[in-house]
């Protein structure tokens, strides 16, 4: 199989960390669920990699990473060798789709919605400190461009949008390249 590679993307809040994990529950032994470098420490929902800034930006001159970018004060990267052959999914930025649409030929957008009211709770939930809290509820994007992009709704109760987005990655996967 050729390279395939899956984006998540979606506003903090919205859902697309607690369906990446179910998802590696359900595919663990077929789809590579792509780690990123970050400049601060990992948060419990997440599994990457922690690097600090000076580390991050000799890689980025370095060309180690097939995508880059900075948000809510902290580094994210990913490195192009963790990328293989066969069905990737990575959590990205919005802003950074076109990095893989250059890199590679079979790339899908999911765009992971929800509601403002669920997006709030989820993020009080998640950090009590209500860290940054106003300034991921304030981050929009008026269109996002992407070749294959798919809208995922999820407002559901959590169990449905679980199984729902199941549902988009198996036909993602079974799609021909």
């Amino acid at each position: 199989m050729k390279t395939k590679v899956i984006l998540l993307v979606g506003p903090s809040g919205s859902g697309v960390e607690t369906l990446l994990n179910h998802t590696k529950n359900v595919f663990s032994d077929r789809i590579n669920f792509v780690k990123k470098y970050i400049t601060r420490e990992t948060d419990m929902n997440e599994n990457n990699f922690y690097i600090d800034d000076y580390a991050f930006e000799i890689l980025k001159h370095n060309c180690y990473f097939a995508s880059t970018w900075h948000a809510f004060g902290s580094y994210y990267g990913i490195p192009k060798r963790f990328i293989k052959n066969g069905l990737n999914i990575i959590s990205v930025s919005r802003a950074r789709i076109v990095d893989f649409e250059n890199l590679y030929d079979n790339v899908y957008t999911i765009n992971v919605t929800t509601s403002k009211e669920q997006q709030e709770k989820r993020l009080k939930s998640k950090d009590k400190s209500n860290n940054k809290l106003e300034e991921k509820l304030s981050r929009t994007y008026e269109k996002i461009e992407a070749r294959n992009l798919i809208e995922f709704d999820n407002t559901l109760p959590i169990e449905v949008s679980k199984d729902r987005f199941i549902e988009v990655i198996k036909q993602i996967e079974n799609e021909k390249s």
